[in-house]
């Protein structure tokens, strides 16, 4: 009998489920909110439906895709998954490293709750759900969403706190999206073509741009936890730890409620004055919205900014990558991006990319220095792989 691994992917308005087989996507399933209630995307071989479902489907998912899975002769049922893989977004050195999820490993889960309790609520919930629903038995990996940017300088890990604080409190740049970037660099390699100096930018709800040398990281724009960096959708990305302090005091917010309020509160959704988190949105209307073209032109700059910085840590630019759904997916926001990164050798053919959504392509024009490609991550098939390693 081949092994079936359960690969898990989580947020806090979306989840993804899929089983792989042999180390193939045998099935996958897309919860998320959408049209005023509940949608669920079932993806077998090529083929993709969009069903409608209950709140009660959607909480209840993992009944939910074991029956869909069922139906479809993918398992015969929930026994004859071999193992479960899930991806892990936290901050400490503990969680740099892909682990079997065991007692130990809850209670450190429960302590860095403390320190980003808004992006680990959800993941403890469902690796509670996970072990209800499959039994003790189940092993389950937890995949480090950091364990990529392990190999950062220590200078690119500190922050500039006095180091013993630094150290008895494990406060350090840790990084995250580093199972897309190393999905991509995976997927650069089968190409037979790793760039020596590689940025990677992975562009969706959350932001990062990623400095890549030999494969490796070098830097990234996210931090101690993901709220640092760029502008995102709803994330306030970097700022002054004074205006941190003196907000806390004019809300009158502190602990949960201010890191609420940095989550839900701020990015685009801040700037915008609340008109929208998406960005589709804002393009409609930035023409008649200053507020819609102030967050836009602010969220563009600080990418570009970063990606200033990034080709200063490597020390030049052979390759730039666009990952993630609006990398992939907005050639606006592409091409906004590249606008007026030419002194970095970066140029992109326009009509190429105007006619780039959501497939892999290179941008580049012929006599363009840095060669600028689209990249579709796959997280799912990177948990898959990294989950097979823990547990063969």
């Amino acid at each position: 009998m081949s092994e079936k691994y359960l690969i898990v992917n989580t947020g806090s308005a979306s989840k993804k489920y899929a089983v792989y087989d042999e180390g193939k996507e045998a099935a996958f399933v897309h919860f998320e909110t959408g049209d005023g209630g509940y949608l669920s995307t079932v993806r077998i071989s090529d083929k993709s439906e969009k069903i409608k479902i209950s709140e009660s489907d959607f909480d209840k998912a993992l009944d939910y895709l074991i029956k869909t899975f069922k139906a479809k002769n993918i398992i015969s049922d929930k026994n004859d998954i071999s193992g479960v893989g899930i991806r892990v977004v936290a901050p400490g050195i503990y969680f740099q490293t892909n682990r079997i999820i065991d007692d130990e490993y809850i209670r450190n889960l429960k302590l860095a709750m403390k320190k980003a309790p808004l992006h680990l609520e959800g993941i403890f919930k469902e690796i509670i759900k996970l072990k209800l629903f499959f039994g003790n038995n189940m092993k389950i990996v937890g995949i480090s969403d950091s364990e990529f940017h392990h190999t950062m300088p220590q200078k690119a890990k500190n922050y500039g706190i006095y180091s013993k604080d630094a150290e008895k409190y494990d406060i350090y740049r840790y990084g995250y999206h580093g199972i897309s970037a190393q999905s991509i660099v995976n997927k650069l390699q089968k190409k037979g073509n790793i760039p020596s100096k590689l940025i990677v930018c992975h562009i969706g709800g959350g932001v990062s741009v990623m400095a890549v040398k030999d494969g490796k990281s070098v830097e990234t724009s996210m931090g101690f936890t993901p709220l640092e960096g760029m502008i995102m959708a709803n994330r306030v990305g970097d700022i002054d730890a004074g205006a941190v302090v003196y907000l806390s005091e004019v809300l009158k917010l502190q602990g949960l409620k201010l890191t609420q309020y940095f989550n839900k509160k701020c990015g685009l959704f801040g700037l915008s004055g609340g008109l929208s988190n998406d960005i589709r949105d804002l393009l409609k209307v930035e023409n008649e919205n200053a507020a819609a073209k102030i967050a836009l032109d602010t969220y563009v700059y600080k990418i570009q900014k970063q990606i200033g910085a990034s080709f200063v840590a490597l020390g030049g630019l052979d390759m730039l990558v666009f990952t993630g759904t609006v990398g992939e997916r907005s050639y606006l926001m592409r091409r906004r991006i590249c606008s007026g990164l030419e002194s970095l050798g970066i140029l992109i053919d326009q009509k190429i990319n105007d006619c780039t959504d959501g497939v892999d392509c290179n941008l580049s024009t012929q006599d363009s220095k840095v060669k600028v490609e689209v990249i579709n991550t796959d997280e799912m098939n990177q948990i898959a792989v990294e989950t097979q390693k823990v547990l063969i």
